[in-house]
């Protein structure tokens, strides 16, 4: 018999795009009572790479301990992640896992959830509500390995921090997007020869981006580095460079630093040929197949953690090789 279900919420904060709701079982082996396990899974995109990879580890995880897993996609609406959610609920999913577009407006979906008493597991975002486990990254100190980063750059460049800094933000809301903005500023706000010299919502979109990024570079003749806060607005900071006859490759004079986050399949294409610096790399497969095995856990009766770290991987032309990012693992190569 399945244990009784205790108050959990998993929240995996990714993104929202409008897909429906797409039902997929898995089938083989895996723990628990398998065939009567059903997880629903709320997103607020899948058009960006980093959310194709948290994807296919749900169905991976999904597949290995036999569970039936259910995707919605809110595209990027905060409010329709909220019925999304309610309608995972009204069809009797067992777990309900989230990216949250949004970590406070997600609020009336962890409410109902836990009326429901169906727990909830947040992954790889947090929410300001109480759930059941959270999965993340420590996304402050992601912001904080990107100042250190962009620091170092411009010693090098010029023998002392100083330079001009452009820094594309993530999508505003978005727990991930303020917590890289915070620790990224908390380290370059040391450095008063570092200005920024633009600073805008890039909604983690590379279209958006390149489109922004135009715009950026006309009133400024001078700059040295671009944060962009994911590989996607990294994409398209390097389109937008290229069509203002700004591009210049890794280790020519000219060159703009352009360190990304995520570790996306075009970010690790473009870092080993030259094109972009860095990425802050994470795990979304891993991370996902993991929110999957704590479910199995909790059919399983077994006490879980309320929380998870993983931490972030800086990967560059110079060490995409080493052992270290060996062992911490390239996932784009694995989509």
């Amino acid at each position: 018999m399945r244990p009784l279900r205790m108050k959990v919420v998993t929240v995996l904060a990714l993104g929202t795009a409008a897909l429906g709701l797409t039902a997929c079982s898995g089938s083989g082996g895996g723990s628990g009572s398998s065939s009567s396990v059903t997880i629903g899974y709320s997103t607020y995109t899948l058009s960006n790479p980093f959310f194709a990879g948290m994807l296919k580890g749900f169905k991976d995880g999904a597949k290995k301990h036999g569970y039936k897993l259910i995707t919605t996609n809110a595209n990027g609406d905060a409010a329709q992640q909220v019925t999304d959610i309610q309608n995972l609920i009204s069809q009797s999913v067992d777990y309900v896992i989230l990216t949250p577009a949004d970590g406070k407006a997600i609020a009336p979906a962890i409410a109902a959830a836990d009326t429901a008493r169906v727990p909830v597991i947040t992954v790889p975002d947090r929410v300001e509500s109480s759930v059941a486990l959270t999965i993340a990254m420590d996304e402050v100190n992601t912001g904080e390995q990107a100042g250190d980063y962009i620091v170092q750059q411009l010693e090098k460049k010029y023998g002392k921090p100083e330079g001009n800094v452009v820094q594309i933000e993530g999508i505003s809301g978005i727990p991930s997007a303020e917590a890289r903005k915070k620790g990224f500023r908390s380290v370059i706000d040391k450095y008063p020869g570092i200005k920024i010299v633009a600073s805008q919502d890039g909604g983690y979109d590379t279209d958006q981006t390149y489109k922004l990024m135009v715009d950026i570079l006309q009133p400024n003749p001078k700059i040295d580095a671009v944060f962009a806060t994911n590989d996607a607005e990294a994409i398209g900071v390097t389109a937008a460079l290229k069509s203002q006859g700004r591009y210049y490759p890794v280790g020519d004079p000219k060159h703009i630093v352009l360190l990304g986050a995520d570790g996306s399949k075009p970010a690790i294409t473009d870092i080993r040929n030259g094109v972009q610096d860095a990425t802050l790399s994470l795990q979304p497969i891993k991370t996902a197949e993991q929110a999957v095995d704590a479910v199995a856990d909790m059919e399983a009766g077994k006490k879980v953690k309320k929380e998870i770290i993983w931490r972030t991987q800086l990967i560059t032309r110079d060490n995409i090789d080493s052992e270290e990012v060996k062992k911490y693992g390239i996932w784009a190569d694995e989509l």
